[in-house]
Parts: C-alpha cells; structure tokens; sequence
C-alpha cells in the first residue's frame, strides 16, 4: 500500500500537469501510454500461446492517437485510417499464414482498438477547448479521471470495511456489492460537485457520471477478465505498486469515450 501511495504522490502530478499543458507534451505521453498498454495487452495473450505482432499493433494504436491529436472530428480522415488499419491488419496477418492464424489476425485488432480506440478520446476530450489550460476540454477531462479514480478509490475502502457479497466472483473474486455501491455514490456526488463547471446543473451531472460509473466498472472488469483468462495477476509492472498501464487505466479507457461523447452533446445542445 506504501508503495501504491507513493507512486501516486509521484506520478500524479507530472499526469495533471501534462494534462493541462496539452499539446505535444501530452500526444508523447498518451501515445507512450499506448505502445506500454498494447505490449501488456500482447503479452497477456502470449501467455496462452497467441501471438501478436507488436510493430502492427503499436503502429495502429500511434496512428489512432495521432488521428486523435492533428485532426479531431474529421469524420472522413477517421474512416480513412480505420479502414486502413483493419485492411493492414488482416491483410498482413492472413498473407502470413504460415506464421499467423486467423484467431491472431482478430486478436491484434481487437487490441488496436481496445487499446488505441478508447484511449485516443483522451486526446478529443483535451481537443474540445484551445488544448491547454484550463478550459472546457481541461474541465471535462478532469471530469472522466475524477470519475474513475474516486469511485475506485470508495468502492476499495467501502469494500474492504462493508464487503459480503462478491460482485463477479469468477472474474475479480476481491470486488464487492457494497463495494460497488459505495463508489457508485461517490462517483455520483463528484458529478453533483463538478457539473456546474462544465456548464450543467448539478442533477444533469450526477446523471452523466452515474452512467460512467456503469463504464468505470466494466471497463475494469474486462481488464480482469483478459488478466485471469492468461493467468497472471498484473498486465505489467511499469507503475510500482499499480502494475502496467492497462491496471490503471483499463476503468478510464470505458469511461473516456462515454464523457466525450457525452460532452459533444451538451456543448451542442447545453445543459
């Protein structure tokens, strides 16, 4: 736990800092974030014997984030690279046969996506204002991370002290009913506090950040479930006392799309 805190206190804010400065700074660290979280995701599945290729996959997952950084809402340039990376991927993957299966051909792609996908709104949330300081997409950033790291961080305590009912036993047997509930209503309260900063009433706010929760919870649930599905406790080890990439941050990558799109909604239509 000492450790755990410690890298907190550390790493947290060089996190915020980059995140409010925005720009270059920022696109180097999520696309780093990126290649990290794609090795820990193939490695997952190299415990089972399936291979992925790391160049492919951390070539999509870069080209997803870069997307995300130079052209955000280009409908049209999205399409482009989308379809690319699927064509690339199976392309490539089926041409070498001999060497890859189709099983590894989907698999690589269902992780340029789970990795890349999701974590390039990271980067259109932080578009959606001039990209630095604090502004609209600063405010709404904070919103998605203050979502996961509160609700994870009552849905522990109220578990480890109220704790009798497994929430999914045969994924993640440490997690809790109570739990879950508890950070459900902390999750809910943060909304109440910080929807009026990002120009909704506080009941709108708790709304939209009940839902993230909903996110919040499966997103670390199938992070859980890929982790027992390989056998092994952590996706990696790059954070002492946190794990990899993917064990921080696999709540936020379910709960970063949900508040972007969430977010273009009331700036279109106001809260």
């Amino acid at each position: 736990m000492l450790l755990r805190i410690l890298t907190a206190v550390v790493s947290m804010p060089v996190f915020l800092g980059l995140l409010y400065v925005g720009g270059w700074p920022l696109f180097a660290l999520v696309a780093g974030m990126g290649l990290v979280g794609f090795y820990e995701y193939a490695r997952l599945w190299r415990a089972k014997q399936i291979s992925v290729p790391l160049a492919l996959g951390g070539g999509g997952v870069v080209a997803l984030c870069a997307w995300a950084f130079l052209a955000p809402g280009n409908a049209p340039l999205l399409g482009a690279i989308v379809t690319a990376i699927l064509l690339t991927a199976f392309g490539w993957l089926i041409f070498r046969y001999r060497d890859h299966t189709v099983q590894e051909a989907l698999v690589t792609v269902a992780g340029i996506f789970y990795v890349g996908w999701l974590l390039c709104h990271l980067l259109l949330l932080r578009g959606l204002g001039s990209g630095t300081g604090w502004d609209t997409g600063f405010r709404w950033l904070i919103l998605a991370f203050l979502c996961t790291w509160v609700g994870d961080s009552v849905a522990y305590f109220v578990g480890i002290n109220l704790g009798r009912h497994k929430l999914a036993p045969g994924i993640s047997p440490n997690k809790s009913v109570e739990g879950a509930v508890g950070g459900g209503i902390g999750t809910v309260a943060v909304g109440w506090l910080w929807g009026p900063l990002v120009g909704v009433a506080p009941w709108l706010g708790a709304l939209i950040t009940a839902g993230a929760y909903v996110f919040s919870v499966l997103g670390d649930l199938t992070e859980s479930a890929l982790k027992r599905y390989a056998g092994v406790k952590d996706s990696g080890r790059i954070l002492p006392g946190h794990g990899g990439v993917l064990d921080r941050f696999d709540s936020s990558l379910f709960v970063l799309p949900y508040i972007y799109y969430i977010a273009l909604l009331v700036l279109r239509y106001g809260g």
